[in-house]
């Protein structure tokens, strides 16, 4: 192909060529990921490892509704607040692998397969969406922001991640998208909807973003008034509401539908569900008056009050959040050790490098969109749009100061909004050629596609921190160290918070320490032997019934009896058992 042939075709088709060289990226991550799948695999975090676990165990025969892992604190298990529907898209990988390759080696490919397939189908959703609300460039400059920026492009979607933190980010957007499509409001309101419904029935931390979606149809109702935002708003509430209950029906055992869960969906969400429906839809089921802006607003709110008065007894439990029924000391550890469990400025405070690459691209994005709207908003296109998914990032922004790993709700737009405005200032700048709009045209680009240029530069006036914990308790979740505790006949193992996943994965043995809320005594296990003094820790780990004790060579436990374990040291009921890996210092119980 001639020179002037390839420019043509990048000037004429720049949206394909860009989707496509992002779509090959990944598929190269994902190569690069699997050449060393089992090692990959063991570095993953803890609901990742969980969630190939419950794949496994519904294909050897365990009930649909039973999310339960019985390896965990036998014979009882750990009961899991998860649905079983992103199961049956990760098996629908598993099986057909599992007929010409061993079972073990098609779950870390599937596990390296299934992420990859929710980021394209990501990609292209952006890709398409944002050329469709903005033109062709905006849509290029998003889909180079979701491949690029870490939250979007590898936290939660690189491979390994079999959380549903990235089926939930993909969802979000086109819940996003839905209602501020410009066009087809009967379609818009049906898909995001259902994107809310499927939200809800895979993980609970969504609400607040449901809630925000909704509120945002409801406002467009009121403001504009016209039959395609009312055709919006009946759709979507009524695709959420029986989207919900179907989901609800698929996802609950017959036997426990009615008990008032919390952590999942159930009957209080449901119930929260169609109150706010009922009380969006009934105003404009009566005359025009009821539809003037603040009577709609008045009676929305008056018929909420008086359904959640209604719902009270049902919903009020959940008021304190899913570890209310935990003990105070395991509450502590989840919202004072868990560092994403975090407000985000105390994560900023003690992480600033990673809270820069992961926070700075929604602000700049943020203010730039609201700047360039304030300025230019009779010329720019979609304007309607263009201010809801703002309102959108704007709530993501205040979810974030309350807990940082919410994150994912305003990630879920940013690269729309960003692709918009890289498209603007790219616009300024080929029309004036000026080097101040040279100049923020980079400094954008780069805060939004490679904000970690941005940490790097702080990171000199950060005080050094120890990490050679964190370093330490990495090399005990190596596949070679964990496979090594394959030497010890199978037991059951009492071992630190964040090893209980990765154990049940590599190892034949069961354990009793798992960081999951609906179980104290598995969360229990997990931290407090490792932080009794001497004679308390004796006394713990004889009663947990516990085969071994297991600990990671050189780690600086809490408590002093459990560290000079780590170090070397020895006690007259334990004894050591010998292993190939000498970062696993496995100990057998003598009782």
């Amino acid at each position: 192909m001639s020179e002037s042939a390839v420019l043509r075709v990048l000037r004429e088709r720049p949206f394909q060529i860009v989707l496509a060289l992002v779509l090959i990226m990944v598929l190269i991550e994902a190569i690069f990921y699997s050449t060393q799948a089992f090692a990959n695999f063991a570095k993953q975090g803890n609901d990742d490892i969980m969630r190939l676990l419950s794949v496994r165990d519904w294909l050897a025969g365990q009930g649909w509704y039973d999310v339960a892992q019985y390896r965990a604190v036998p014979p009882e298990g750990v009961s899991l607040h998860w649905s079983r529907y992103l199961d049956l898209g990760i098996a629908a990988i598993i099986l057909p692998l599992s007929w010409f390759l061993p079972m073990p080696t098609a779950e870390v490919l599937a596990a390296v397969i299934w992420p990859t397939f929710v980021m394209m189908l990501n990609l292209m959703v952006i890709g398409f969406a944002t050329r469709r609300l903005f033109g062709v460039p905006a849509a290029c400059f998003a889909l180079l922001c979701t491949a690029l920026w870490p939250v979007t492009g590898d936290l939660h979607s690189g491979g390994g991640n079999l959380d549903h933190h990235n089926v939930q980010m993909l969802t979000m957007t086109l819940m996003a998208l839905a209602v501020v499509w410009p066009d087809r409001p009967v379609f818009a309101g049906i898909v995001g909807g259902f994107s809310a419904a499927f939200s809800l029935a895979i993980g609970l931390e969504s609400l607040p973003f449901v809630i925000v979606i909704g509120t945002v149809v409801l406002l467009r109702v009121i403001l504009d008034g016209t039959a395609l935002t009312r055709q919006l708003l009946v759709s979507f509430c009524l695709t959420l509401g029986l989207s919900a209950i179907v989901l609800w029906l698929g996802q609950a055992a017959p036997a426990s539908r009615l008990q008032p869960i919390c952590d999942q969906l159930g009957t209080p969400t449901l119930a929260l569900v169609w109150i706010a429906a009922g009380a969006s839809v009934l105003p404009l089921a009566f005359g025009p008056v009821f539809r003037r802006p603040v009577v709609h607003l008045a009676i929305t709110a008056i018929l909420t009050a008086i359904g959640i008065f209604a719902a009270w007894e049902l919903v009020s439990p959940c008021l304190d959040g899913p570890y209310a029924n935990l003990p105070p000391v395991l509450q502590e550890f989840i919202s004072g050790r868990i560092i994403e469990a975090r407000p985000g400025l105390d994560y900023a405070i003690s992480r600033p490098a990673p809270f820069v690459t992961f926070v700075l691209p929604v602000f700049v994005t943020t203010l730039a969109g609201f700047a360039i709207l304030a300025s230019h908003r009779r010329e720019q296109r979609n304007t309607t749009a263009l201010f809801g998914l703002l309102f959108v990032c704007l709530a993501g922004i205040a979810m974030i100061f309350v807990q940082m790993r919410t994150v994912i709700m305003a990630a879920s737009v940013v690269p729309i909004l960003a692709g918009y405005v890289l498209a603007c200032l790219l616009d300024r700048y080929l029309k004036g050629r000026k080097p101040i709009s040279a100049l923020l045209l980079l400094v954008f680009s780069t805060a939004v596609m490679s904000p970690g240029q941005f940490a790097a530069a702080i990171r000199p006036f950060v005080p050094v921190t120890d990490r050679s914990a964190l370093t330490q308790a990495a090399d005990c979740r190596t596949y070679d160290a964990l496979i090594a505790l394959n030497e010890a006949p199978p037991g059951l193992i009492l071992n630190n918070f964040n090893f209980g996943p990765s154990l049940l994965w590599a190892t034949h043995h069961d354990v009793l320490s798992v960081s999951y809320h609906r179980s104290a005594a598995a969360m229990r296990n997990s931290i407090v032997p490792f932080e009794l003094e001497a004679a308390e820790m004796e006394t713990f780990v004889k009663d947990s019934g516990a085969t071994y004790l297991l600990l990671c060579k050189g780690y600086q436990y809490r408590g002093a009896p459990a560290r000079a374990l780590a170090d070397g040291g020895t006690v007259d009921w334990l004894r050591p058992v010998p292993l190939s890996d000498e970062n696993q210092l496995l100990f057998e119980v003598l009782r």
